[in-house]
């Protein structure tokens, strides 16, 4: 007589997590990575306003009150979906930390930033930038928000997912913040990162596109 055995299905499945993570990995073709580990910004990066430097094996970012504006940073990488990952913590007085992109040239008919995760000490959200030559009829728009702490000196893992007009954000993975737009399916020719205060951190950013 034939014997029927119980199948530990938590063990089958735990046992399949690495076959699955794998196979993950191998959709994805990594286009950036980078942990700072030098002295400078180097090749691929601009600064428009603010102290950047790279010390410590961190980007180290803060707002410079002779700018009058917040501090600004670009990375030049062309992307349109693409999943981005990266590490962030205040420092000292830091009150704003800005991931976002601009729209390639040609792309819309915009003046200004296309959208933003943008995170303070007490709350995160995503926001549709305003355009500037239409600030009336197109003005700043958060499309969704959380009150979130984060607490100074304690790092975060920022994860952002763009997929055609749909973008989706978590933060240590857990519940996303998830925005829609019709301007958002464009190339997107940097990843722009700004900071209000002194200061924010940046680590291990890593980019990654489907094969």
């Amino acid at each position: 007589m034939s014997r029927i055995v119980p199948i530990a299905w938590g063990t089958l499945c735990l046992a399949c997590l690495p076959c699955i993570a794998h196979a993950q990995a191998d959709n994805q073709r990594v286009v950036l990575e980078d942990a700072f580990q030098r002295n400078a910004l180097g090749e691929g990066w601009n600064t428009n306003n603010g102290s950047w430097q790279v010390a410590d094996g961190v980007l180290r970012a803060k707002e410079l009150p002779a700018d009058q504006h917040a501090a600004a940073a670009r990375r030049t990488l062309e992307t349109k979906d693409a999943t981005y990952e990266l590490r962030f913590r205040f420092v000292n007085q830091g009150k704003a930390f800005h991931f976002g992109f601009d729209p390639a040239r040609g792309e819309l008919k915009k003046k200004g930033h296309l959208f933003s995760v943008i995170v303070t000490p007490t709350s995160w959200k995503i926001m549709k930038h305003v355009d500037k030559d239409r600030r009336e009829e197109d003005p700043n728009e958060t499309l969704a928000t959380e009150a979130t702490e984060f607490k100074t000196g304690q790092w975060y893992a920022l994860k952002l997912v763009t997929s055609g007009t749909e973008v989706k954000a978590t933060i240590d993975g857990k519940q996303p913040l998830q925005a829609t737009h019709p301007t958002f399916g464009v190339k997107k020719p940097t990843l722009v990162f700004r900071c209000i205060g002194d200061g924010v951190e940046i680590d291990d950013l890593r980019v990654t596109v489907a094969k």
